[in-house]
């Protein structure tokens, strides 16, 4: 079985790809979901969570306040490794495990926005990198309510995107056309699944 490991930049369209990649049959899981999963109350890493950062990151339910986190963690570096810390291993148990389960499938992929920064990059037999532009993310950052300066930490807390880009096997550009989107995917599918004997040219 391949498996497919997604990555790239925050809003550059990750999960446009595995919705494509799931439409043709691939089975996908993000690993963001996991790890919203793993910090739900009476999980072990939810209770660490709260022990390094403390009850003020809750909301009136008990659950972590992602708002509040985020917060807390892209304006500290510090926080945002502590948290990683906490959370990665854990998150790269839970996919791992998943992957082993999909078994009789030509191909599985995993969304992982932080595969580099995990240290998890041979966990694949390819990896896809999703890439927009600075400005493009900026646009998108907004539309989803966050100021400049919360898009700017979200982007800043990230390998560079001409590093992972250099990293990957393979690239998607997503510059808002969803149809190239659907045709870069699907022929780099192709092209992993029919053992890379076909020409392919990262762009």
């Amino acid at each position: 079985m391949e498996r497919i490991g997604v990555t790239g930049g925050i809003a550059c369209g990750k999960s446009l790809v595995g919705r494509i990649l799931d439409e043709a049959g691939v089975p996908v899981l993000e690993a963001d979901h996991v790890a919203h999963g793993l910090m739900a109350p009476g999980r072990a890493v939810y209770r660490a969570v709260v022990d390094a950062f403390g009850t003020d990151i809750l909301d009136g339910a008990g659950h972590i306040d992602r708002g509040v986190l985020g917060r807390r963690v892209f304006g500290e570096a510090a926080a945002r490794k502590r948290l990683e810390a906490l959370v990665h291993p854990a998150v790269i148990r839970a996919w791992r495990t998943w992957l082993d389960a999909q078994g009789g499938t030509a191909a599985a992929a995993v969304i992982v926005p932080l595969l580099f920064e995990a240290g998890a990059a041979d966990d694949w037999s390819a990896v896809i990198c999703v890439a927009a532009s600075r400005a493009t993310q900026a646009a998108r950052l907004r539309e989803r309510g966050l100021d400049g300066e919360a898009a700017r930490r979200r982007m800043a807390a990230q390998m560079p995107l001409d590093e992972k880009i250099e990293l990957s096997d393979y690239v998607i550009v997503n510059d808002g056309d969803i149809n190239r989107v659907r045709r870069q995917t699907e022929r780099i599918l192709e092209h992993i699944l029919n053992g890379k004997e076909s020409s392919y040219e990262k762009q």
